[in-house]
């Protein structure tokens, strides 16, 4: 490892990194694990760095980086050539090797073209996307041992010719010297002129709160989405496998639950975790009963279905991030589960995102609680309804009361998220709990 490798790792801050897991974590350690040269490019390099933290655990990243003018190292940025020289490298299938291993590039699809200029996305993610030409490279930033599932996912469905994602151009692989894998980045085609799939929903929303927009103005537009995340399942099941839930697994379903309600008490603010622990009877009973009914069908998922995930284009609708929960282990995220656990995903972000429209009128003295519930319900329905009939000619079905489940369980999942990764997200998990604890929150 170089001087000026360990002097950047000592001194870079982590902490505004929207992929960095420690925030709320005290560190001990730090040290870089592998140096990698990148293929096509005369001085990036890949950094693969571990940080211990004071509780024993730890995580690995990668970092992409450049030398400054002074020729000290700082992270790699779009317009210094790193990203694209990696997507070069996956169209001629180059490797590159370092101290502890070695990276594979390789190319999937259709024949890669020439490589364009690179550009920021310019949306915040938990990992770092860059466009390169008619392309976007996804940077796995928090690395896992493993094949990655967004890369097993996509390759699987743009093998099968699922057009309702963007379609894999190449992937990236690190094996150390033992033989271990990790995927490091994916390559896709980009899909232009498509709208935020988050604030394009929040900004109609504001109109209808301040009298302004019509409450169904999104009708068809959330109905393309049930219908998407229907066929999405149906593909999934049919390039996976589909069969029933193990007792074990529902087992693992109510443990899951169980264990981040804990979790979410223990790290939650005092005011927070006192309001949870008002609800916590009800919610275990809820969740004692994934033991309760037939078992369900599992396949593998997306793992992450939330609303910014569909790009909605004039051309159609687009299923983007199947990186799984980024809390979860790469085995837990690889592993098949219940459709309906991504559909209690996607249920929860409509009511997210209309809080968010709803705390924003706030600011300016509008209370639009009455509207935004009677939203909520609307576009929860009109979502399901599509779903429900895409799924038409698939063995897999829509079962109410086991999605009610799933909502329960990854409500608290997203209080465990916003506490440990984005604590300012935590009034979304609140009004969404005081949600599903009402009486009347039908799906």
């Amino acid at each position: 490892m170089t001087t000026d490798s360990e002097s950047l790792l000592a001194t870079l801050d982590l902490t505004q990194a929207r992929w960095y897991a420690g925030k709320s974590r005290h560190e001990q350690v730090r040290r870089i694990v592998d140096d990698i040269p990148v293929p096509d490019h005369p001085t990036g390099r890949l950094l693969l760095i571990e940080i211990y933290y004071a509780d024993g655990s730890g995580d690995c990243y990668v970092l992409p980086v450049v030398p400054d003018n002074a020729g000290r190292l700082r992270e790699a940025e779009p317009g210094d050539g790193v990203y694209a020289a990696l997507v070069a490298a996956c169209g001629r299938g180059a490797a590159a090797v370092g101290q502890a291993g070695a990276v594979a590039f390789r190319a999937l699809g259709n024949p890669p073209g020439p490589v364009g200029e690179e550009r920021a996305l310019g949306i915040d993610q938990t990992n770092t996307s860059v466009i390169v030409g008619d392309r976007i490279i996804k940077l796995y930033r928090r690395l896992e041992a493993g094949a990655h599932p967004e890369v097993e996912l996509v390759e699987a469905l743009t093998a099968r010719g699922f057009d309702s994602i963007p379609a894999a151009r190449g992937a990236v692989r690190y094996r150390t010297t033992s033989g271990v894998p990790t995927d490091l980045a994916i390559v896709q085609n980009l899909i232009p002129g498509a709208a935020d799939g988050w604030e394009s929903l929040i900004a109609p929303l504001e109109r209808q709160l301040d009298g302004t927009g019509d409450p169904e103005a999104l009708g068809e537009e959330l109905t393309r989405v049930g219908t998407t995340a229907g066929l999405l399942h149906a593909e999934l099941a049919a390039a996976f496998g589909a069969e029933p839930a193990s007792d074990t697994l529902r087992g693992e379903w109510r443990d899951t639950g169980r264990k981040q309600l804990d979790e979410a008490l223990a790290v939650l603010p005092t005011d927070l975790a006192t309001e949870l622990a008002e609800y916590a009877p009800r919610i275990q009973a809820e969740l004692d009963g994934f033991l309760a009914s037939a078992a369900p069908l599992v396949t593998r998922v997306h793992g992450d279905l939330h609303i910014a995930q569909f790009l909605r284009t004039p051309g159609g609708v687009f299923v983007i991030d199947f990186e799984g929960e980024p809390t979860r282990s790469i085995d837990q995220r690889c592993q098949p589960t219940s459709p309906l656990r991504d559909i209690a995903c996607l249920m929860r972000s409509l009511d997210h995102v209309a809080r968010s429209a709803e705390l924003r009128v706030a600011e300016r003295g509008i209370d639009g609680t009455v509207a935004i519930d009677a939203w909520i319900s609307f576009a929860q329905s009109a979502v399901l309804v599509a779903y429900e009939a895409a799924l038409a000619d698939s063995p897999l079905t829509l079962d109410r009361a086991l999605l009610r489940r799933f909502c329960i369980e990854k409500e608290l999942y997203e209080f465990v998220y916003a506490a440990r990764i984005l604590p300012e997200w935590l009034y979304a998990p609140q009004l969404g709990m005081r949600w599903l604890m009402r009486d009347d929150a039908a799906l």
